[in-house]
């Protein structure tokens, strides 16, 4: 499953890699600004809110075997280049108890932006919140990286295509730590 996700992955950000910038001068959104873009308020029309579903694979620590996982993103983007946001995923655990746990992490990303065809849709962030199990409620964080390529070249009112990779801490020994990757489809509003 490691390698379709790895090849879905691949192809996706090959899309980008060929993307055809124009040249010219007289343009503020063809100039080079380098991998990591200024910190600065966005303006009212640079806003974004975008909503998304999620859906792949997680891979819980221990005795447990992979399983599906699905979820739903909303971010608001109120600073260029971070954006925060919720996500709850929810998966069920393929172990002897087969447990359902649920995941509602608050989170927050760095998009990196830039010129560079891959980098220039990627970002790296954190989140945190609670995992619900039947009868217990423990607390998580988590590293997040993945990207998300644009389906069409609006600044608004568009679809993307992305990757998502997550390793979940999970405060108790009792509830296994896991790694989820998914694929993400969202749209900016």
């Amino acid at each position: 499953m490691f390698k379709i996700l790895f090849a879905l992955a691949f192809l996706t950000s090959s899309f980008a890699s060929y993307a055809q910038y124009s040249m010219d001068d007289s343009s503020m959104e063809n100039k080079s600004q380098g991998t990591f873009p200024e910190l600065r308020a966005s303006g009212v029309n640079e806003q974004k809110w975008s909503a998304g579903v999620t859906s792949g694979i997680n891979s819980p620590k221990g005795p447990a075997t992979s399983s599906a996982e699905f979820g739903l993103i909303i971010g608001f983007q109120p600073i260029v280049p971070i954006t925060a946001g919720i996500e709850a995923n929810t998966t069920r655990l393929n172990d002897s108890n087969d447990v359902r746990q649920t995941n509602v992490l608050l989170r927050s990303v760095y998009n990196l932006g830039g010129d560079i065809p891959v980098l220039q849709s990627s970002f790296i962030g954190v989140g945190v919140g609670p995992v619900f199990i039947p009868n217990r409620v423990r607390w998580a964080g988590a590293p997040i990286i993945g990207f998300d390529i644009p389906l069409s070249s609006k600044s608004h009112d568009y679809l993307s295509l992305g990757l998502e990779a997550k390793y979940l801490f999970i405060t108790n020994t009792d509830t296994p730590d896991l790694f989820a990757s998914a694929l993400a489809l969202k749209y900016f509003f």
